[in-house]
């Protein structure tokens, strides 16, 4: 080895083992950080950061395209996004986490009459070594043949590891062909 490549590797080994107290710290006081910011979400009841109508399926986390408009073409699926918070998290055996939610639906006319309903029209569930706060769901409606007009969509969104529930509630219309 030459006498600058030895200087060389020396000079980046010196900088790896000085970095690694800085880089312990960085790492603890970034855990600390996540428990407070658990500690937090745990208190807050189940919200949502955004739900919008958005086109077609997010492809992540954060990752959607949201519709200018709320007004649907007929026969179109209308696609919402959105970004639960404050949900809870169940510890299982293996120490995983387990979370999710359950969605029941409500369409209601311009009126504000309901036109049909659905308990469990989606589920989701997770299971993680993480106590994920970056989760999302895509709620998908299809009316296929109805009628030309104004409507609301709710979706009573149910915690599987609490007893709490929130609600999205989205007025669309539906436009004449």
């Amino acid at each position: 080895m030459t006498p600058l490549r030895a200087g060389l590797m020396a000079a980046v080994l010196s900088g790896l083992t000085a970095a690694a107290p800085a880089l312990a710290q960085d790492l603890t006081a970034y855990e600390q950080a996540e428990q407070a910011l658990i500690a937090v979400w745990d208190q807050m009841p189940l919200n949502f950061r955004t739900a919008t109508f958005v086109s077609g399926e997010a492809e992540g986390y954060g990752l959607f395209t949201e519709r200018e408009t709320a007004v649907f073409a007929p026969n179109e699926p209308i696609v919402v996004y959105a970004e639960p918070m404050g949900y809870g998290w169940q510890v299982n055996d293996d120490g995983t986490y387990s979370f999710g939610l359950v969605v029941d639906i409500v369409l209601r006319d311009g009126a504000g009459a309901v036109v049909g309903s659905q308990e469990n029209f989606q589920r989701y569930t997770v299971t993680s070594r993480a106590q994920n706060r970056e989760f999302f769901i895509t709620l998908t409606l299809n009316l296929t043949g109805a009628p030309a007009g104004d409507y609301s969509v709710e979706y009573i969104v149910h915690d599987i590891a609490s007893a709490e529930q929130a609600t999205i509630a989205l007025p669309f219309s539906i436009a004449a062909q």
